[in-house]
């Protein structure tokens, strides 16, 4: 690209600048434009996109004799070289063309980032997800989307999808290309057989009885996914519905599995919006997670409609583990202590399994996983892949690995963020471990601490000790104890897991608000 003069900033706006112009057009292209989206690409002096994108416009005659603009594709890899690309635009001649929505996970959303909303002016058209519900009939408010467009490639970003349909709605995925489709059914296959299906000693796998925060979970009597739920309160689906729940084939059975497999629809919508007889024509084929359909081509949203009944809470033995896992129902307690939010920023500290991240990433939050052993690190990348997406694991000791994250490793957390919270399960005896992790959050954010090692609960003693004398929150310590029924020869008994102390507590405000300045400054 030529260079240009530079986009004013938002940060030093002016009444005079002109405003970076990102316009939206979708597989119909030109046709499809809203006048004033054909007046914003009409007075342009540079029309700047992808190949695809231009080319709607260039092999388009009605398109032609309307537009004076030059074209430009954006320069190889430019997402590195952010400096220089938004350097190279001008304002005042050139316009962005972006595919749909641009503000949907599109580039209009990344220069809005990058330069600030007061810079840039969109155009949109009907995104995808807007096209994929009008074709399907679903409500797009009521509709999660899952983006496979900007994670990890193949089978390693599918996490997201099987965290998605555990949640037992309908959903859609944004395809990364044709393959994605392959890569989604593979995934929730996977996820179905290790959920239901029956094991060598003749128990059900992944749901069976006993697992979870309650002692009625997974295949229970009369319910397709048990009498009781991940936290033992009835399931949603009520009692004897559900998939194979009193109705069809057996739980766990191989007919069981297969029905789930084959009632599970996928249906693939390629260029959605394109005229018939255009170079990107629509095209939609349904197909099943047991036989799945075949994209026509990369621009492919995927509409998923689960079959099996919803799961809030992963059972142990849907994580691959070498022992050093936070077991149910620690797992849900020490997660709910966190306090997931959508979006929110969680590192967890001594992964171990990578449980807490994974349940935090499910909860609708982002997380950085931080893993000494080699080994391990491996795993959990492995759980986050076929578990919930969304958890970066980074390798080194903490608390060193930490100052690193803080000193700007950008990547790592999404932007350079500070955490919103910190879940400390594992290292809590290494020196400055805990002033590091309060440091690091950002002004109200929480650190949970677990441990079961006298050693460790001295240090949480140590800090409340230290955050009092300061003035500080010291948040609260409770001791958790659980006991689960087992097997005593022909009899059972009580059998009582090392009890946990957690200790949660809030990083101060920066200005701590009390009830006296509230009523100081509004009487």
């Amino acid at each position: 690209m030529t260079a240009a003069p530079p986009v004013t900033s938002a940060a030093t706006p002016s009444a005079a600048a002109p405003r970076l112009r990102v316009v939206g057009i979708g597989c119909d292209g030109w046709a499809g434009l809203p006048e004033r989206s054909r007046g914003v690409l009409a007075s342009a002096e540079r029309i700047v996109g992808a190949p695809r994108q231009l080319a709607l416009l260039a092999d388009d005659p009605a398109a032609a004799s309307a537009l004076t603009a030059a074209f430009e594709q954006w320069p190889e890899k430019y997402w590195t070289r952010w400096g220089e690309v938004l350097g190279a635009l001008d304002p005042a001649a050139d316009v962005v063309l972006a595919s749909g929505d641009p503000m949907f996970h599109g580039i209009g959303a990344t220069l809005v980032r990058e330069l600030g909303a007061e810079a840039i002016e969109v155009f949109p058209a009907p995104s995808s997800a807007a096209l994929a519900c009008a074709r399907m009939g679903w409500a797009l408010n009521e509709t999660p989307v899952v983006t496979l467009v900007t994670g990890p490639a193949g089978r390693e970003g599918t996490g997201a999808v099987v965290a998605a349909a555990d949640r037992g709605i309908p959903f859609l995925v944004l395809c990364r290309s044709a393959e994605s489709v392959g890569h989604v059914a593979d995934a929730l296959r996977e996820s179905i057989v290790r959920r239901f299906a029956v094991v060598d000693d003749g128990s059900a796998n992944g749901t069976g009885a006993g697992s979870g925060t309650g002692a009625g979970n997974g295949a229970g009597a009369g319910n397709g996914a048990g009498a009781a739920n991940g936290n033992g309160a009835a399931n949603g689906n009520g009692a004897a519905t559900g998939a194979g729940g009193g109705n069809g084939a057996p739980q766990g059975s191989v007919a069981h599995v297969a029905e789930l497999l084959d009632a599970t629809v996928l249906t693939a919508m390629t260029n959605l919006g394109g005229p018939a007889d255009g170079a990107y024509a629509e095209d939609v084929r349904r197909g099943t997670v047991g036989k799945p359909p075949t994209a026509a081509g990369d621009l492919t949203v995927l509409a998923v409609e689960p079959a099996a009944p919803a799961r809030a809470w992963l059972t142990d033995g849907d994580f691959e583990t070498d022992g050093q896992l936070t077991k149910s129902p620690f797992r849900e307690m020490t997660v709910a202590a966190l306090g997931p939010a959508p979006g929110a920023l969680l590192w967890d500290v001594g992964g171990g399994t990578g449980s807490i991240a994974i349940e935090w990433a499910r909860h609708g939050g982002r997380a950085v996983c931080i893993e000494r052993d080699s080994g391990r690190a491996e795993r959990i990348e492995s759980n986050v892949a076929a578990l919930s997406g969304g958890v970066r694991v980074v390798r080194g000791d903490a608390p060193q690995a930490l100052r690193v994250l803080l000193d700007g490793d950008r990547p790592v957390g999404d932007g350079g963020d500070r955490p919103d919270a910190i879940f400390i399960g594992g290292g809590l005896t290494a020196p400055g471990m805990v002033d590091v992790c309060l440091d690091a959050l950002k002004p109200g954010g929480r650190l949970v601490a677990n441990t079961v090692t006298i050693e460790s609960e001295a240090i949480i003693w140590a800090a409340r000790a230290d955050l009092e004398a300061r003035g500080l929150p010291i948040g609260d310590v409770r001791r958790i104890g659980v006991e689960r029924a087992g097997k005593v020869g022909s009899f059972t008994a009580w059998r009582q897991a090392l009890p946990v102390v957690q200790w949660t507590v809030d990083k101060a405000a920066a200005d701590r608000v009390t009830v006296d300045k509230v009523r100081e400054q509004h009487p």
